[in-house]
């Protein structure tokens, strides 16, 4: 007469040939067999005895509570694990011994220390046991509606996504019992509709990963930045930062890792180490994707500037945003946030506009201002043209193809000073993170150099020398004073500038200008075209007046 034990290991055997599991299990991590007196489908199930509504499961849960995956971008309801994810957290949460069954007691080993053992804080794995519905993608436009899933990522009866929606237990020929091949993020992009992903750099990239400083880049089965896809940042399980599962906890890691040069083409280490820079290396789980331009602390990080789903190498005609900024937030020329910036300063605008914490200017001016957009105010008497064409239609030093109607981005005088880095503010060994020297300082010698700045694109230096738009240029030049003592770079905002004052980027360095003893004026009066006259006191000279 055949016992219990007979019935099972036949049950399980007709089981197996039926349905191949077993033979695809063999050979594989999940093979447990040894285990489970030689049976591989013992380990986990039992004919007799199994738990109710589960697919005749053996093995004792686990009564921990898990600390699950949080996100300030997460729409989806998150709570503690249930079906099928409770099944196989029963082994992989490592609070269970692999051979206590609903038949035996505790014993034996646990799950070994490593990748397999996810403990009970999910908050570095990616979401599970939360419904997939309509709603959800409604809701977030970047997921996918359930009804387009692929007929491999299967949600169970409830509709939720669980551990087995993107993981076959018993079929591992794609590796870590994937349900389907992750070559270019097939799996992710199945469920994520991220936008710009697919006219990107990041999918479309040939650059080989080999080279990475990120272990789980240098080990990867998939050889390039577009097999990788989202898992050259991504890690679904066990990630170093938390909230959307990035590879490193500091942001900046996940960036640096591929663009130190050892995958990408160009280094930016280096400019991040220069002396003026965008310091991303001080800050750590400040910057959030639904922080407000306007109250948000000081910081910067590189997704500031950049998204790394939709960046591209495109290049674009000023003000229109380049492709390595594409689809960053952004503040417009009139105060407001917008999802997707449109043009450069929009990005600059977020932290160097309306937010009180923006950086202070080291010149002492005799109108303060240091709210960019105000300074580029199309309205004003005079500003660099970064948001419209300049207003003054009479600039003999413009250099060729420059004209009175260009217009030019931040990034024209903000960017790295080494030509063959990267494009953009990353880092410069002139202050104020400027792409050429600029001098400031009273009694700077004039040279081409002393104003590369000025003279390296936009202004002849030759017109300049020559007195073409203003008749002192030369004098003031040669007796070493510096062009930021009488020009304010930026402009002049209307609000507290006017037309017959603040024209031609006047506004005093009251460090090295000050005041007419006789008549106590600071004063520049716009008389018409290459007309003025000031009231100051100067290198111990009087203009009280002086007509030009």
């Amino acid at each position: 007469m055949a016992t219990k034990s007979d019935i099972a290991v036949i049950f399980l055997a007709v089981a197996a040939i039926q349905f191949p599991a077993a033979a695809m299990i063999e050979g594989s991590p999940h093979d447990l067999s040894a285990l489970a007196g030689g049976n591989a489908c013992m380990f986990c199930h039992t004919p007799h005895g199994a738990m109710p509504q589960t697919p005749a499961w053996s093995h004792k849960l686990s009564n921990a509570v898990y600390t699950v995956y949080q996100s300030s971008s997460l729409e989806a309801k998150v709570g503690q694990p249930t079906g099928s994810s409770k099944l196989c957290l029963s082994c992989h949460d490592g609070t269970v011994a692999l051979t206590h069954t609903t038949r035996t007691e505790a014993g034996g080993g646990y799950i070994s220390p490593g990748s397999a053992n996810l403990g009970t804080d999910l908050s570095d794995d990616h979401p599970i046991s939360f419904v997939y519905s309509a709603a959800l993608s409604a809701e977030d436009l970047q997921i996918r509606p359930a009804s387009v899933l692929p007929q491999q990522l299967k949600l169970d009866r409830s509709s939720e996504l669980q551990c087995t929606t993107c993981h076959d237990p018993h079929d591992n020929q794609y590796g870590r019992f994937l349900v389907m091949s992750n070559r270019r993020s097939q799996m992710c992009v199945s469920c994520h509709d991220l936008s710009g992903w697919q006219t990107s750099s990041h999918q479309s990239s040939t650059a080989a990963t080999i080279g990475s400083q990120d272990a789980f880049l240098k080990e990867s089965e998939y050889g390039t930045v577009t097999d990788n896809g989202c898992l050259c940042c991504h890690k679904p399980h066990s990630a170093g930062g938390h909230q959307r599962l990035l590879h490193f906890d500091k942001s900046e890691d996940n960036c640096l890792s591929c663009h130190d040069g050892s995958v990408a083409a160009t280094n930016l280490r280096i400019d991040l180490s220069k002396l003026s820079r965008h310091d991303v290396a001080r800050y750590n789980r400040i910057h959030d994707p639904k922080e407000s331009s306007v109250t948000m602390a000081m910081h910067v990080e590189c997704v500031d500037c950049h998204s790394p789903h939709a960046t591209r190498g495109s290049q674009t005609q000023a003000p229109v945003i380049p492709g390595a900024m594409r689809n960053v937030s952004g503040l417009t020329a009139a105060g407001s946030f917008i999802q997707e910036a449109q043009r450069e300063y929009e990005v600059c605008f977020k932290c160097h506009a309306d937010n009180p914490n923006r950086i202070q200017s080291r010149i002492t001016r005799q109108i303060t201002q240091t709210n960019t957009r105000l300074e580029f105010d199309p309205s004003n008497p005079s500003f660099h043209p970064v948001v419209s064409p300049g207003v003054n239609r009479n600039v003999p030093s413009l250099r060729s193809p420059m004209t009175v109607v260009s217009m030019i981005y931040c990034t024209s005088c903000h960017s790295s000073d080494s030509a063959s880095a990267a494009r953009g503010p990353h880092g410069s060994n002139y202050q104020n993170l400027l792409a050429y020297r600029y001098e400031t300082s009273d009694f700077t010698q004039e040279s081409e150099s002393s104003y590369e700045l000025c003279y390296n694109k936009c202004h002849s230096r030759n017109s300049i020398l020559n007195d073409e738009s203003f008749s002192k240029h030369r004098e003031h030049l040669e007796e070493e004073t510096p062009c930021s003592a009488c020009h304010d770079a930026h402009g002049v905002s209307s609000s507290q500038g006017t037309s017959m004052a603040n024209s031609h980027l006047i506004n005093f360095d009251t460090r090295i200008v000050g005041a007419d003893p006789d008549t106590g004026r600071l004063e520049f009066e716009e008389l018409g075209v290459f007309k003025g006259r000031c009231w100051l006191m100067c290198h111990n000279k009087k203009h009280s007046s002086e007509d030009y």
